[in-house]
């Protein structure tokens, strides 16, 4: 069992949150009396939404660290509460408020930098730490043990759909002849069974199978499908939905979901960072905004 309470606020690192200056400028907070900060991380975008909105903020954060060190850092603003719960449970959760409708919401996708940095759950290959990779680690099981579950057809999928590797059966077979031969617990066991027999872009493919494992144990295109079937639902006519993606297929699912009916598309081409902002934050590189108003 983990102890939220023992970490301290200078283990977490603040992520440097991406294009905050075009969000508040799409989600329009300063006109709002309802808004959700769906992913929030460290807060980097609450504390601008709070900066500009006299209305409630209400946020969700699926990983108990990230919750209990935003309920302390935002607990003198008397209109933001915080929910340890992931985003695909927000009508519950603000219905037990007695709220219904929202006018906006923000979505970011992108991994946090406490995830890589500090959390010692194995998001990154260039550590050594147990191969974890859940947000929330009292749900389900750690990676390493869900590993020597799957068949090969499983993990070329994963590989395949998540990681969009190319040679991804390769790869897929280097992992599972290197599961069935032993137990693999930590990154750097998994690195060594991965890279068997790769000479090139080593480092390109590890990058591309962590992420397909971790968009697979937490469920991340599953969850933004659920959410995204009921959003509609619980959005005012006027409402501004901001999304930010990270790779393809993110972008892909909010790229379809804003042709829909439902929504009158803000941003008919997807907006990026600037270069200076990329260069002052690398992790915004891959970073896409699109937005929807709510008819």
């Amino acid at each position: 069992m983990i102890n939220t309470s023992v970490i301290s606020n200078s283990e977490i690192k603040i992520h440097p949150s991406c294009m905050i200056k075009e969000v508040i400028e799409i989600l329009k907070p300063e006109n709002k009396k309802i808004i959700v900060d769906a992913t929030f991380g460290t807060g980097g975008h609450s504390i601008h939404i709070l900066k500009k909105t006299k209305g409630k903020l209400f946020a969700f954060e699926k990983d108990p660290f990230l919750y209990e060190k935003g309920k302390k850092t935002f607990e003198n603003f008397k209109n933001f509460k915080i929910f340890n719960n992931s985003f695909t449970e927000i009508p519950e959760v603000l219905g037990k408020e007695g709220i219904n409708k929202i006018d906006g919401i923000i979505f970011d996708f992108g991994l946090s930098f406490y995830h890589i940095s500090s959390s010692n759950r194995g998001f990154t290959f260039k550590r050594k730490e147990i191969l974890d990779m859940r947000y929330n680690p009292y749900e389900n099981e750690e990676l390493y043990k869900k590993l020597k579950k799957l068949t090969l057809k499983e993990i070329e999928f994963i590989l395949k759909e998540y990681g969009e590797l190319k040679n991804y059966k390769k790869t897929s077979l280097n992992i599972y002849k290197g599961i069935k031969e032993k137990e693999i617990k930590y990154t750097d066991e998994f690195n060594e069974i991965i890279l068997k027999n790769i000479k090139y872009n080593k480092e390109k493919i590890l990058q591309k199978v962590y992420q397909a494992f971790r968009i697979w144990i937490n469920k991340e295109i599953e969850n933004i499908k659920k959410t995204l079937s009921f959003l509609p639902q619980i959005m005012e006519s006027g409402g501004i939905a901001v999304f930010l993606t990270y790779h393809s297929l993110e972008d892909r699912i909010i790229k379809n979901f804003l042709k829909t009916n439902s929504f009158k598309v803000i941003t008919k081409k997807p907006i990026t960072p600037s270069e200076k902002e990329i260069k002052e934050k690398p992790n915004c590189n891959s970073c896409k905004l699109r937005a929807g108003e709510r008819i």
